[in-house]
């Protein structure tokens, strides 16, 4: 007997502050990246395609898909943001 099927898996993207999309709130914006994995006995073997990206709201949980480029330029946005808060934490304290 062989069991096979399929499975969507969730992966974290990037986070930004900004206005939803749909609420008009600013709060947090994360984007996941959806793929479809070909199982085999339960185990992810290969996936289907590049998969699909959706921007999740925070404050409302409302969900936009975004195109590949657009998932790009945030997936850069979220890392320099990022980059920035680790850089302001590590500075000394300047003195007065």
């Amino acid at each position: 007997m062989i069991i096979f099927g399929s499975r969507t898996r969730t992966a974290l993207v990037g986070v930004l502050f900004f206005a939803c999309a749909l609420c008009g709130s600013t709060a947090a914006q994360r984007l996941h990246r959806l793929r479809t994995w070909f199982t085999l006995f339960f185990v992810p073997v290969f996936p289907f395609g590049h998969g699909r990206y959706v921007l999740h709201c925070a404050y409302c949980g409302g969900q936009s898909s975004m195109p590949r480029d657009g998932a790009e330029r945030f997936a850069a946005d979220a890392e320099r943001a990022r980059a920035a808060h680790l850089a302001q934490e590590t500075l000394p304290p300047t003195a007065q």
